[in-house]
């Protein structure tokens, strides 16, 4: 209880001091005074009069989600809101497949994780209706325009800047629910809030944003516009807007657009699997040479010969290429440039276990009694292929989750292999207690 008090008294105080409208009936008096007062001359030639009229605006914005905090419990929120009744409770699936339990009230939707925590709203019924933030952003330009002496620069820039944030949380609350083509809106307009003179920023994150929600929400053209924005301004996101950018042309039918941000891509991200696969695919679809691709890589090993990683990704061509021996060549390679490099060993080790999968897919489906058990030997034969590659990544790796993935597989490999030599189950057993941690 003292904690709920707490909080409630933080909030209560929070109130108190932003002065929010108490209800819809009030925001709407605040703006329609607000509005008159702009309309006077006299007064509109002061920055405060447009000032007031852009906070009228966003304490009407606010009004809905007053007392709403996400990252509250379902109850706190509840005592909160004790004076508005929930028309109705249901469940319902967000982006990702995420499910909330979402509460309904007459202007509001809240939405609850399974653990019973506020992670989001969604306003329903405005206070007030109209683009209430971009009425906002108009009043602080007009506010900018008359205060010649610069001497409500600072409120004016906090104000829209608090307006860029408001923005962003809706389009993130927009992405959560699932309602795509509105949360690209939003963040489309988060940046052009950002670029606005007052701010003079440029959002490279939500440009993003905007192309990645944009192509969920079909709408290619828009993402390809946004992810070009991103690529000139050198926001590449570890070369996932190049990966991202080849499918949207690749959607809107422009092979040679897709081939150009796959190409350029991999030459700036060559360790990217979704830039390496894509451009493999691109060439196969295209009946291209799959050798222009290691011309590619080949140009950067020349220019780098003792960066370890671009043979790793070398041999992982291929592997997509079913080539197991020169993939087994090149990992050994990356490692013997560097001893300490944790994914040649790891590349060959995982190599070696997709291929025993493989085999075991075969072997289930094989009737031959003589083939079936030739594809149990090869299989057993490429499993242990797979542990002393396995053995040294894990030795190498400090990482944590890396390490538990490598036990994961080592713990596998011996257990099937335990009738082979007696010391595998040992070791099977020494690998399962370290995933338990003991």
């Amino acid at each position: 209880m003292k904690k709920i008090l707490i909080a409630l008294s933080l909030v209560l105080s929070l109130t108190m001091v932003n002065a929010q409208p108490k209800n819809a009936a009030d925001a709407q008096k605040a703006v329609t005074k607000a509005e008159t007062a702009a309309a006077d001359a006299k007064k509109a030639a002061k920055p405060a009069t447009w000032i007031a009229l852009a906070k009228a605006y966003v304490d009407a914005y606010d009004q809905p989600s007053r007392n709403v905090l996400p990252g509250t419990a379902q109850q706190e929120v509840k005592l909160f809101l004790k004076e508005q009744q929930i028309f109705e409770t249901t469940q319902k699936e967000g982006a990702e497949g995420a499910v909330y339990t979402v509460d309904s009230y007459a202007d509001k939707d809240l939405y609850y994780n399974p653990a019973g925590v506020l992670e989001f709203y969604m306003v329903t019924k405005p206070a007030v209706e109209g683009d209430l933030l971009g009425k906002a952003i108009d009043a602080l330009g007009k506010a900018q325009e008359v205060d010649t002496k610069a001497s409500k620069a600072k409120d004016i820039h906090d104000m829209m800047n608090d307006i860029h944030n408001k923005l962003t949380d809706e389009a993130f609350n927009n992405y959560r629910a699932g309602n795509f083509e509105k949360a690209a809106e939003l963040f489309k307009k988060s940046t052009e809030c950002a670029a606005n003179p007052i701010l003079g920023e440029t959002d490279s994150l939500n440009t993003y944003y905007t192309a990645f929600v944009s192509s969920k929400a079909g709408n290619t053209a828009q993402a390809i516009e946004y992810y070009t924005k991103c690529a000139d301004m050198g926001f590449y996101q570890d070369g996932y807007v190049f990966s991202n950018l080849s499918e949207c042309y690749r959607i809107e039918g422009n092979e040679e657009a897709r081939k150009a941000a796959l190409e350029r891509g991999f030459i700036e991200f060559p360790q990217n699997s979704n830039i390496l696969i894509g451009l493999i695919n691109l060439y196969i679809e295209n009946q291209e040479d799959t050798g222009k691709l290691f011309d590619l890589l080949h140009a950067a090993e020349a220019q780098d010969p003792t960066n370890a990683s671009l043979f790793y990704v070398e041999a992982n061509v291929y592997k997509q290429l079913g080539d197991i021996e020169n993939a087994a060549k090149l990992y050994e390679k990356s490692s013997e440039i560097d001893p300490n490099y944790v994914y040649g060993p790891l590349g060959l080790g995982a190599m070696y276990y997709d291929k025993a999968i493989d085999l075991q897919n075969k072997a289930s489906e094989e009737l031959d009694d003589a083939k079936y058990y030739a594809l149990v030997k090869e299989m057993d034969e490429t499993l242990e292929k797979a542990i002393a590659p396995f053995e040294k990544s894990f030795e190498l790796t400090d990482d944590a989750e890396l390490k538990g993935a490598i036990a994961e597989y080592l713990k596998n490999i011996y257990f099937r292999l335990r009738e082979k030599n007696p010391e595998y189950e040992a070791l099977s057993k020494k690998y399962e207690a370290f995933l338990k941690g003991e």
